[in-house]
């Protein structure tokens, strides 16, 4: 339990026995089993994390309070561990790599660069989302921890990303975490930003995991998040329907059914009548009828024009 908090597991194993021992003598915590040795240090482990109570006994303090003593000792390790990267990053630019610009080659560094700056994020993680991909099934796993750590995903998904087996309902599963996506018929680019202070692009045309760069701050950074910025303004939405749609001007009644607000959202998406239906469960039919309807009820021209001005509108 405290070993993610720095506490060795003898020390760990010591401190529960106390909390059921307190005031016990030193000399009778050593079993037959029990190097003596090894019992001392556990106790002055203990003691030097504050987790024993002042006294000739060993007294555990409460475990609310050992978990805050400990998490504090490690937030202060890693306090001064982030004050000391500054002057190690300039030694490492002078002697390795000086430019702000990073190349990492191979499938292997790319794969294991991105892994490490995901990991790194505390705020927030900016992206482009688009095909085409060489691992075929995505691993949320990371992502959907970061959620879990309350950082901030915003990503943009090229449309024919969103067509790619097993892609939408990633999504699905991301955004019910808390990630907040919106789509677009194309991106320039894929693209991975943490808290401003990375960035990732691959550099290599068709096989994207082979050559990466990685741009710490410098004005390409800059550029990169001012990129991302004007493509997440002209976005679409990915989401749930609004409550109305606004028509001629005036507001139309919220007489929407589910299967309709679910549809609008996938049209936005720009798949077709066939994925709608495979997605939502329903027949080819009805998705058609649906979206028939909803096109005149838009006035829209075709079926991604129908999802924009949906958007637009307050339906997305």
């Amino acid at each position: 339990m405290f070993e993610t908090l720095g506490l060795s597991t003898a020390a760990e194993q010591l401190y529960l026995e106390l909390l059921e021992r307190p005031g016990a003598r030193p000399d009778a915590l050593t079993r037959s089993d029990r190097d003596p040795d090894a019992v001392g240090a556990a106790i002055g482990e203990l003691r030097g994390a504050g987790l024993l109570l002042p006294g000739p006994g060993c007294t555990a303090v409460a475990p609310d309070v050992a978990v805050e003593l400990l998490a504090h000792r490690q937030e202060e390790l890693l306090r001064r561990a982030r004050a000391a990267v500054e002057p190690l990053l300039l030694r490492y630019r002078q002697v390795g790599s000086p430019d702000p610009v990073e190349l990492v080659a191979g499938s292997e560094q790319v794969s294991l660069r991105y892994e490490q700056l995901v990991r790194c994020a505390r705020k927030e993680i900016l992206g482009f989302d688009k095909p085409p991909y060489v691992v075929p099934v995505r691993d949320l796993g990371m992502e959907l921890a970061s959620l879990g750590q309350r950082v901030r995903y915003r990503a943009v998904y090229a449309r024919p990303a969103l067509t790619m087996p097993g892609r939408l309902s990633d999504v699905d599963t991301l955004k019910n975490a808390g990630e907040q996506a919106r789509i677009l018929p194309d991106l320039p680019f894929k693209l991975l930003i943490v808290d401003r202070r990375w960035a990732m692009v691959p550099v290599s045309e068709g096989t994207e995991v082979e050559r990466a760069m990685v741009v710490r701050p410098c004005s390409l950074l800059d550029a990169l998040v001012a990129t991302f910025d004007s493509y997440w303004q002209r976005a679409v939405p990915f989401g749930d329907a609004g409550r109305a749609v606004t028509t001629g001007g005036r507001a139309a009644p919220d007489d929407l059914s589910e299967a309709d607000r679910q549809v609008l959202a996938l049209l936005a998406t720009g798949l077709t009548d066939e994925r709608i239906a495979a997605h939502l469960g329903l027949g080819l039919r009805t998705v058609q009828r649906r979206v028939r309807g909803l096109m005149d009820r838009l006035g829209a021209g075709n079926r991604f024009q129908a999802g924009l001005q949906a958007a637009r509108t307050g339906l997305l």
